[in-house]
């Protein structure tokens, strides 16, 4: 039962990364590109394609993808018993922005870290050797 909810709750917990992530990092895109909506259609059709990623920035997300669960675990916490909608919605907003921070703090871009964690859904080699450096990461 265990590994079945762990099967569940990584793909889970990537969705929920992701989005949060990315309505962070719209409104920094937006007001760095001045407003040029071509660059994100061409944007969009390069994440279509598998990217390489190095040793070190593969690291650097595997550091940064155990930060993260740390904060979507305190949060959980947070949002428990939590009945007022704007209330949910403000921890939700807190948590990205201290997700996106964390991504940083770890000397990557959103982007990047989206690119990666996209690209292992698709890519077995890659989602096992990020895992590997997960647990090691993790100390498992």
């Amino acid at each position: 039962m265990k590994k079945f909810a762990e099967k569940i709750r990584k793909p889970l917990f990537f969705t929920i990364l992701a989005a949060a992530l990315a309505m962070m990092a719209v409104p920094a895109m937006a007001q760095s590109d001045g407003g040029n909506a071509g660059q994100g259609a061409t944007q969009q059709s390069l994440e279509g394609q598998q990217r390489h990623f190095d040793e070190l920035t593969l690291k650097k997300f595997a550091t940064a993808n155990v930060e993260l669960g740390m904060i979507q675990n305190e949060f959980a916490q947070k949002l428990q018993g939590i009945q007022d909608q704007e209330k949910a919605m403000a921890l939700q907003k807190e948590m990205g922005g201290k997700m996106v921070m964390a991504v940083q703090n770890k000397g990557l871009e959103v982007e990047t870290f989206n690119a990666i964690a996209n690209q292992m859904g698709v890519d077995e080699q890659l989602r096992s050797r990020v895992e590997t450096m997960i647990r090691q990461e993790r100390g498992n």
